[in-house]
């Protein structure tokens, strides 16, 4: 109803204020869903009058690239929609459905690889400079991953730390919603000269204890395993599967 009412408005504005083809695109989507300029200001993390003043500015609409990539998730609208610019080496530019291959060599740098925003609901938005290609994964494999594909993320492995279960040279994908080690398992964290590591993870205080302290480990026996805080550790995300050449 909100959403109708909304539409019936704005089409009475534009007879005066042309809307442009962006703006077009966000309403028409906005009205399919009900929703309002608030709840999708509060989605994006904003103020209640975010997006009412971006859809009412007279003004050509160029949005950041963290809302871009925020908005295409809530409107489920491709980011090209939403004036994303091309990619360099890249001849289309990211869909819902496409899997951010990110560059370990660009994501050298203090705090590890560089995200553009964290969400516990819907994974890391990782800056643009980091992505080196995307990936466009099957449905039937992105629910066999019990993931959704727009928190996805893929990440060229080096080393044999984690054989025989991760090899050097596969390609691994993490779900980047699962950001702390609950239930233990395989997660890529963030290492302290801002590269990637894939390693085993498992909490070993008792519950209740003031300080969370995780084991990390290899499956590969000859390397080492130590424990640190869990507030030491900047998880990327949960492995959820692999390709292997």
């Amino acid at each position: 109803m909100i959403g109708t009412i909304l539409f019936a408005i704005s089409q009475i504005l534009c007879k005066w204020f042309p809307m442009d083809p962006v703006r077009k695109i966000i309403l028409k989507r906005i009205k399919e869903r009900g929703l309002t300029y608030k709840v999708i200001s509060e989605q994006l993390g904003k103020n209640p009058a975010y997006m009412q003043q971006f859809m009412e500015r007279n003004v050509p609409l160029k949005l950041k690239e963290d809302v871009r990539a925020r908005l295409s998730e809530i409107l489920d609208i491709s980011e090209k929609e939403l004036g994303a610019p091309a990619l360099a080496g890249h001849t289309g530019s990211r869909t819902n459905d496409m899997v951010p291959e990110i560059s370990l060599v660009a994501g050298l740098g203090g705090g590890g690889v560089a995200a553009t925003e964290v969400d516990h609901k819907n994974g890391i938005t990782f800056a643009r400079e980091t992505i080196r290609d995307y990936w466009r994964l099957p449905d039937w494999m992105v629910k066999r991953m019990a993931a959704n594909a727009g928190a996805l993320a893929c990440f060229p492995v080096q080393g044999d730390s984690m054989q025989p279960t991760i090899c050097d040279g596969d390609v691994i994908f993490v779900d980047t919603r699962h950001r702390v080690p609950s239930p233990p398992g395989v997660y890529a964290l963030a290492d302290e000269f801002g590269g990637v590591i894939v390693k085993r993870l498992e909490v070993t205080s008792r519950p209740g204890d003031e300080i969370v302290r995780v084991r990390i480990a290899s499956d590969n026996p000859r390397h080492l395993e130590r424990e640190l805080n869990l507030d030491e550790i900047h998880i990327v995300g949960r492995y959820v599967g692999r390709f292997t050449i």
